[in-house]
C-alpha cells in the first residue's frame, strides 16, 4: 500500500501592505542566524533560523498564520522556509519586499 500525502497550503508570498488584511493571531519569523539579528535586528520577531527549520523545529503553535522574513532582498530564505513549515502542515507566508 502506497500513502500520498497532499499538504493542504502552500507558501505564499506576502507583501507588508497585505499583513495588515490578516484576520487571526501572526507570528513574524526571522529565518536569519543568531549573528545576523544580533547585527541587524528587525523589531518584534520571533527567532527560528531556517537551519533550526531544516532540522525539524517547529515555532510555537497557537497561531493563524506564520511569516517569515529575511534580510535577503528576493526573498529567497525566507521563501524556503515557509515552503518547509507549509509542508508540515502550518499556515505560511513570506514577505517580499
Amino acid at each position: 500500500m502506497v500513502w500520498v500525502l497532499y499538504a493542504s497550503w502552500v507558501a505564499r508570498p506576502i507583501t507588508e501592505d497585505s499583513l495588515k488584511s490578516l484576520k487571526g493571531k501572526v507570528l513574524l519569523i526571522d529565518v536569519r542566524s543568531p549573528s545576523f539579528v544580533k547585527r541587524a535586528p528587525m523589531g518584534t520577531t520571533y527567532n527560528l533560523p531556517l537551519t533550526d527549520i531544516i532540522a525539524g523545529y517547529r515555532p510555537p503553535d497557537g497561531y493563524d498564520y506564520y511569516i517569515t522574513l529575511s534580510s535577503c532582498p528576493k526573498g529567497g530564505i525566507a521563501k524556503r522556509a515557509a515552503e518547509i513549515l507549509a509542508r508540515r502542515g502550518l499556515k505560511a507566508f513570506y514577505l517580499v519586499r
